[in-house]
C-alpha cells in the first residue's frame, strides 16, 4: 500500500510538471491559427469597410445595397443615396394618389396636378441620375446631323428605301420625306425582322423575370431601350438610338399651365389619364427597387432597374 501510495505521489508530481509544457504548447499551437484568425478578422473588416455602406443602405431603405453597386458594363450610377429617403416618401404619396379614382373631372384635375408637382420634385432629386443616364439633350440640328451614320446603319442592315428621306420638320421635329413622286402600291420601305427592336432583345433571364409582372408588359419594350440606351458606343443600336428625340411633343412633357388650356376639351380626361398610366408605372417600378425588396421576384427586377440606373426623366 505503501509503494503504491509513493507510486501515486510521484505520478502526480510528474502530471503537474507537464501541465505547463503542455500550456505552453497549446499556447504555441494556438497562435498561428488566432494570428489566423485576425488576418481573418481584418480581411472582415476590410470587407465589411468596403460594403458597409451597401448593407447600411439596404437596412435604410431596402435596396440601397442593389443601388450602390448599380453598374453595366463598367459604368457606375450615382446611387442617391442622401436623397432616397425622400425619393421613397414621394413615390409613395404617388402610389397612394393613383389608386384613387377622380369622382368627377375637377377632382381628376386637382390629383394630376399634385402628381405633377411630385414628379418635379422627384426629377430635382433624381438630376445625378439624370446626367448619368439621359447622355443628351440633342436639337434636331444635332441630331439630323447623325442621320447619315444612321442610314449607313440601316442599309447595312438591309432596310430598303429610295423613295424617302430623313429631314427636319419645322415644330415636329425630324420625319420622313419623300425624295420622288410615289406610285400606288410601290414599297416605299423594308425593313428586316433584326432590325425591328422589340422586347426580344431582352436577356432570356430579363424576360423570363417579366413573366412574373403581367402588369408591366408594355413595360418590356420600352426597358429594353432603356437598357440600349445606357450601353452607349457599346449597343449595337446606338445609330437608331442617337437620331431619337431627348423630348417628345406628349402631355408627358407639357408643363401644368399648359395642361389648362385643354380643360374642357375631350381630349383633357384623355389627356390626364395618360400622365397617371404612366406616373403609376415609374412608382410600381421604383417601389420594386427600392421600397419593397423582401419578395425573391420583386428583389430581382429591382437589380434590373436599378442596374440599368432608370429614372422618370429616362422612362417618360
Amino acid at each position: 500500500m505503501g509503494k503504491n501510495k509513493r507510486k501515486n505521489k510521484q505520478q502526480q508530481q510528474q502530471q503537474q510538471q507537464q501541465q505547463p509544457s503542455q500550456s505552453q504548447a497549446q499556447a504555441q499551437a494556438q497562435t498561428p491559427t488566432q494570428t489566423q484568425s485576425d488576418a481573418a478578422s481584418g480581411s472582415g473588416l476590410a470587407l465589411t469597410s468596403a460594403l458597409g455602406s451597401a448593407e447600411g443602405g439596404n437596412q435604410a431603405s431596402g435596396s440601397q445595397g442593389l443601388q450602390d453597386k448599380n453598374n453595366i458594363d463598367g459604368k457606375r450610377f450615382p446611387s442617391l443615396s442622401g436623397q432616397r429617403g425622400e425619393l421613397n416618401a414621394l413615390v409613395v404619396r404617388l402610389l397612394e394618389l393613383v389608386a384613387m379614382q377622380p369622382a368627377n373631372p375637377n377632382e381628376e384635375w386637382k390629383q394630376y396636378v399634385e402628381l405633377q408637382l411630385r414628379l418635379q420634385r422627384i426629377m430635382v432629386l433624381e438630376e445625378p441620375l439624370q446626367r448619368a443616364v439621359c447622355l443628351d439633350t440633342s436639337d434636331d440640328q444635332t441630331r439630323l446631323a447623325k442621320v447619315n451614320a444612321f442610314s449607313e446603319w440601316a442599309k447595312a442592315g438591309g432596310v430598303k428605301s429610295d423613295c424617302l428621306e430623313i429631314a427636319i420638320f419645322p415644330g415636329y421635329q425630324l420625319g420622313l420625306r419623300a425624295t420622288q413622286d410615289i406610285a400606288a402600291e410601290q414599297p416605299v420601305l423594308s425593313v428586316p425582322r433584326t432590325l425591328i427592336f422589340s422586347e426580344e432583345h431582352l436577356p432570356e433571364t430579363d424576360r423570363k423575370l417579366f413573366c412574373n409582372f403581367p402588369l408591366l408588359t408594355n413595360f418590356n419594350l420600352a426597358y429594353a431601350l432603356v437598357i440600349e440606351k445606357v450601353r452607349g458606343p457599346d449597343s449595337v443600336w446606338r445609330p437608331y438610338i442617337d437620331v431619337l428625340p431627348a423630348r417628345y411633343n406628349t402631355v408627358l412633357y407639357f408643363t401644368i399651365e399648359q395642361m389648362q388650356r385643354l380643360r374642357g376639351t375631350a381630349a383633357c380626361t384623355s389627356a390626364l389619364r395618360q400622365c397617371r398610366v404612366i406616373a403609376r408605372q415609374y412608382a410600381n417600378m421604383y417601389k420594386c427597387a427600392h421600397i419593397r425588396p423582401e419578395a425573391s421576384s420583386a428583389s430581382s427586377m429591382g437589380v434590373l432597374f436599378t442596374q440599368h440606373g432608370l429614372c422618370y426623366e429616362l422612362y417618360r
